[in-house]
């Protein structure tokens, strides 16, 4: 039926069937997004965890605690050698830290030479006395301290954005529910 045929209220009726149908298909576009995403995101979660990757968190729980004291160390803390251990200890140690970290960067990462460097520092001056050494490797440590800082900080504003995306997306689609309910 054209609509100059109709009256007032067909043409409500299929202006309100059509903006259900238009409703309806957003919704479905963003249950379909959160879904692919929440899929995705345990995929992920879930081949991280079984290769034992613990991420920034240190949230996985088959990982070791040794491991986890010193990946928290290269991530949060600093590298450091025990005055404690023997020189074969601290020679181990500061091996095990360089192993883990490079394991755990690739080349492109921005903080791999700030790190290298500062662990090959550490690795170098093992003998030496600990404020020595300190002294020693404070400059290297300082850049890849800062460098360590600002990758969290790009984190934290992507993770930051990511949930105000969501957000707005979620929002959006309560609003659709509201609409779509007052036109049923």
């Amino acid at each position: 039926m054209p609509p100059a045929a109709m009256g007032v209220t067909g043409r409500y009726e299929e202006y309100s069937k059509k903006e259900i149908q238009f409703i309806e298909t957003e919704l479905k576009d963003w249950f379909l997004q959160r879904r692919f995403g929440m899929e995705r995101n345990m995929a992920i979660k879930k081949a991280l965890d079984d290769n034992n990757f613990t991420g920034l968190s240190m949230a996985n729980s088959s990982v070791p605690d040794a491991q986890k004291v010193m990946w928290s160390d290269i991530v949060q803390g600093k590298p450091e050698l025990d005055e404690s251990l023997s020189s074969n200890a601290k020679q181990m140690k500061a091996e095990m830290y360089t192993k883990m970290f490079k394991e755990s960067t690739d080349l492109d990462h921005p903080c791999r030479i700030p790190g290298s460097t500062y662990l090959r520092c550490l690795t170098d001056s093992f003998k030496e006395k600990a404020t020595t050494r300190q002294m020693k490797c404070l400059p290297s440590f300082e850049t890849f301290d800062a460098c360590r800082k600002g990758i969290m900080q790009q984190q934290a504003s992507a993770l930051e954005n990511a949930l105000i995306k969501q957000d707005i997306a979620d929002r959006r689609a309560k609003a659709l529910f509201e609409r779509r309910a007052i036109l049923l």
